[in-house]
């Protein structure tokens, strides 16, 4: 995987296929291995690119300077070092929020936006989750911070019956994990997130997914983000968790294949 000066640091990135570019954000975790069943059924058709989150992966670690409004800058810097004008762009959780913040503040690069299974401000409920995610890896480091945060992310039926998929991403994930500071300075960018009193000037096409049994972010922010931004659509998976996107591949590639053939 290639790493690629954007200024202010270096990020780790994957291309693959041609035509249109369609970019992919990652959550929280921040891998680009992330979206290995999207990117292997739309490199057909698009250009796919896909990148380490700053503080992830291969990318840089700086020890601080976490917010998604930073990894929104990261994203268009990318684009730019990569020469693409525009892109669908696709995030999810808290990628998703990253999207937010493009398209309210670079709409001019986006051909449309497809939000997955995230929030638009942190509630009681994400707050909770994500404070102990940090005392997990306050308290016992950044391995069973990870495998903590699988079971948020993937849920019992993943655990079950897709055990290959989870493993493969903690693979990388445990080779990759930043320090504890970086760790925590990240989940505290997922709290600080919210332009929900901007998000109804979002006017970019766009699609929102949620998952009904998401217990990392629950699948009433998808209805309240699809109620905010006039004229989106709104599907949601019935079972999958937050992972939905890899766990139902087929399903979610196909809703998100019509949206982009209807544009």
């Amino acid at each position: 995987m290639p790493r690629i000066n954007i200024g202010a640091l270096h990020l780790n990135y994957e291309e693959d296929g041609e035509g249109t570019p369609f970019l992919f954000i990652p959550g929280l975790m921040g891998i680009l291995d992330a979206w290995d069943f999207q990117v292997a059924h739309f490199k057909k058709h698009y250009r796919c690119i896909r990148f380490d989150h700053r503080g992830t992966g291969e990318s840089d670690k700086p020890q601080d300077a976490y917010s998604t409004r930073l990894i929104a800058e990261d994203t268009v810097h990318l684009l730019d070092a990569l020469g693409i004008e525009k892109a669908h762009v696709a995030g999810a959780s808290t990628g998703g929020c990253v999207l937010q913040n493009l398209a309210l503040d670079y709409p001019k690069r986006l051909l449309s936006c497809i939000f997955t299974n995230t929030w638009t401000k942190a509630d009681e409920y994400i707050t909770r989750v994500q404070t102990s995610r940090m005392r997990i890896a306050e308290s016992y480091g950044p391995e069973e911070y990870i495998k903590f945060s699988s079971v948020w992310t993937c849920g019992p039926n993943q655990f079950r019956y897709d055990w290959e998929k989870i493993q493969a991403i903690e693979a990388r994930q445990k080779k990759t994990i930043a320090p504890v500071d970086v760790l925590l300075g990240r989940l505290r960018m997922t709290l600080e997130h919210d332009r929900l009193a901007e998000l109804h000037k979002i006017t970019r096409p766009s699609l929102v997914i949620g998952t009904e049994d998401d217990t990392t972010v629950p699948g009433y922010f998808a209805k309240d983000l699809h109620a905010a931004i006039k004229g989106s659509r709104l599907h949601m998976i019935q079972e999958g968790g937050h992972y939905s996107y890899r766990r139902h591949a087929d399903e979610y590639n196909a809703v998100v294949e019509q949206f982009l053939d209807s544009l």
